[in-house]
């Protein structure tokens, strides 16, 4: 079941206009402000992940070594290593 939510003092022609676009779209009043609402709730939460996508990011460049250093390879083989293999692979076929 849902919540109830009251709005006191809504200035009137912020509520015609809010009833106009409701409307508009063919919906009632309150299914267009339950969407509405739905979609400021959902902006929030993306707005706080990003925060935190940006702390971690911060983090992580304080505490990791200078972007060069970041550039060892992953793994310990070589680029003529790879070509090789995947001309193996085409050969198979």
């Amino acid at each position: 079941m849902g919540v109830t939510v009251q709005v006191r003092d809504l200035d009137p022609a912020v509520n015609d206009r809010l009833k106009s676009a409701a409307a508009a779209k063919g919906l009632s009043y309150s299914e267009y402000l339950r969407r509405e609402l739905t979609r400021i709730a959902e902006r929030l939460r993306i707005d706080e992940r990003w925060t935190e996508v940006k702390a971690a990011h911060r983090l992580r460049m304080e505490t990791e070594p200078p972007r060069d250093e970041l550039r060892q390879p992953l793994l310990d083989i070589t680029t003529e290593e790879i070509a090789e293999i995947i001309r193996a692979e085409r050969d198979d076929r």
